[in-house]
């Protein structure tokens, strides 16, 4: 909700093709530097999982387990003891992370629309059934039937 008084504020539709081209332009540009800043931090933590393990005793456990001596492993060894002592959210984030039904928000929002478009189509089919008026003469053929039936 706006703080202030909203009189001062118009409808998109409202204003004229140049505004909102404007208007447009400064957002495709905000998410674009959004998107970007957001991959920059994504590929920060990657390098950052991948590098060796600073913790001496850690490096040992894991090595001698026959794992890699990374922060990854380090972190999934840390979150499988506590998800051991209790912590139902670390549990909850190791089922997550190797759930074999793993969607992201767009494959659960495609799945919806898709939904959507097949009731939608199961809808316009039982009103074309229920009208008697929207229905085509069907028109049956039997100058072929008898060879049908013969067979």
């Amino acid at each position: 909700m706006p703080r202030g008084s909203t009189e001062n504020l118009r409808p998109f539709n409202n204003r004229t093709e140049s505004e909102q081209r404007k208007i447009a332009s400064k957002g495709g540009k905000a998410s674009g530097i959004a998107r970007r800043k957001k991959a920059n931090l994504k590929k920060a933590f990657e390098t950052i999982l991948q590098s060796d393990v600073a913790s001496e005793k850690m490096k040992i456990q894991l090595e001698a387990m026959g794992y890699e001596a990374t922060n990854e492993m380090a972190l999934a060894m840390i979150m499988l003891q506590k998800a051991m002592k209790g912590d139902v959210r670390a549990f909850e984030q190791i089922s997550k992370l190797t759930s074999l039904e793993t969607k992201d928000s767009l494959d659960k929002k495609e799945q919806r629309q898709r939904i959507k478009a097949l009731e939608l189509e199961n809808e316009k089919r039982k009103q074309g059934l229920s009208g008697d008026d929207s229905l085509d003469e069907i028109i049956i053929v039997d100058s072929w039937a008898d060879e049908v039936q013969d067979d």
